[in-house]
């Protein structure tokens, strides 16, 4: 009989955006990230961590970074993709990073959400109003599991 339910941790952060958020466009989606392959850890909660610099100030009445995740139900073959910036994907948002109206250094955490038991891939969305910077833009995520004890 479990007693307690705990989170299991275990995972470091990992970074599956390095350079496609660089210079990216308002109102543009990113390239896919780096494929995060859960079929084999079947973990259950993903927490997103964006760090990200803008040489002007975010302008958007409300800034945001919007998320949005591509599955990979057999393992290969993803589903369309998000293709254009503002533009309504409800049937894969995740969602949004509120951005601040600076050009200091921003680290900005998400989460956590359910993460489905396959492959997928996730793209981001620029609605700040700017470019993201020219360099120095990742994209994280963070992977755990409740644990019966």
């Amino acid at each position: 009989m479990v007693s307690k339910v705990l989170w299991d941790q275990s995972a470091t952060p990992s970074s599956i955006m390095t350079t496609a958020l660089n210079s990216l466009a308002d109102n543009t989606i990113s390239g896919a990230s780096s494929v995060v392959d859960n079929a084999a850890n079947l973990d259950t909660m993903a927490w997103l961590e964006l760090n990200v610099t803008y040489g002007t100030a975010p302008s958007d009445a409300n800034p945001s970074v919007d998320v949005y995740i591509a599955e990979s139900l057999d393992g290969t073959n993803y589903q369309d993709a998000p293709v254009t910036g503002g533009t309504d994907q409800a049937h894969l948002f995740m969602g949004s990073f509120p951005v601040r109206k600076v050009t200091s250094a921003q680290r900005l955490v998400i989460g956590p959400f359910a993460i489905p038991p396959s492959k997928f891939k996730l793209y981001l969305d620029n609605q700040t109003g700017q470019a993201m910077a020219a360099t120095g833009n990742t994209l994280d995520i963070k992977v755990a599991n409740l644990e019966g004890q």
